[in-house]
């Protein structure tokens, strides 16, 4: 994916209106047959900083992997078509707020995001962690954990994309920038670069 671009996450706003709330819980309901979670999902509801009002729904849950206890979170979207995955050791509640600005720029610039972009991230940092330089979209089969999710399927007659959410530091950033998408994931099996933020 090469000619992938870059973006800047902004919190801004402009109202668009909510998807229904059937939506979300089909989305739900779809990734419980293909996620590892149990019975134990919790759900976030919050809203960004800026003029927006409206508000970002997540759902995440403890899951055992290969190298430790994790908690893999995901949007349920409500203004776009998009579900941001991504497993985490740090604070949930930091993961999700990264994840609902993917959605957020979904959202703001009506613009769908691709397999293989990269956003940089906003300014700011996670408590106890730095936030990532930047995040990268992958295939959600790049993690063990994800892989029966599909690139996409089409979900209440909307064709809905599914990303598996990886941190970039800001040297593998200008890695991929340099030499592109191939060089990157490269470094990746070669260093055996951790998934989780």
């Amino acid at each position: 994916m090469g000619g992938a671009q870059s973006f800047q996450i902004r919190l801004g706003c402009k109202n668009t209106a909510m998807l229904p709330i059937k939506y979300q819980a089909s989305i739900l309901t779809f990734l419980f047959d293909r996620l590892p979670i149990g019975e134990d999902v919790d759900s976030m509801e919050f809203s960004l900083s800026g003029q927006f009002a409206g508000k970002y729904h997540i759902a995440h849950s403890a899951i055992e992997t290969a190298t430790g206890d994790a908690h893999i979170v995901f949007t349920l979207p409500c203004y776009s078509h998009s579900v941001f995955l991504a497993l985490t050791r740090i604070n949930v509640a930091e993961t999700a707020r990264l994840l609902a600005n993917l959605e957020d720029f979904e959202r703001e610039s009506s613009q769908d995001l691709r397999l293989g972009e990269v956003v940089i991230t906003p300014e700011q940092e996670l408590r106890d962690h730095e936030m990532p330089f930047a995040v990268i979209l992958l295939r959600t089969a790049t993690s063990l954990e994800c892989a029966r999710v599909p690139d996409s399927w089409e979900i209440d007659g909307k064709r809905t994309s599914f990303f598996f959410v990886v941190p970039l530091t800001m040297a593998e950033w200008e890695l991929r920038s340099k030499s592109g998408h191939d060089a990157l994931m490269e470094k990746f099996e070669a260093s055996g670069k951790e998934l989780f933020f």
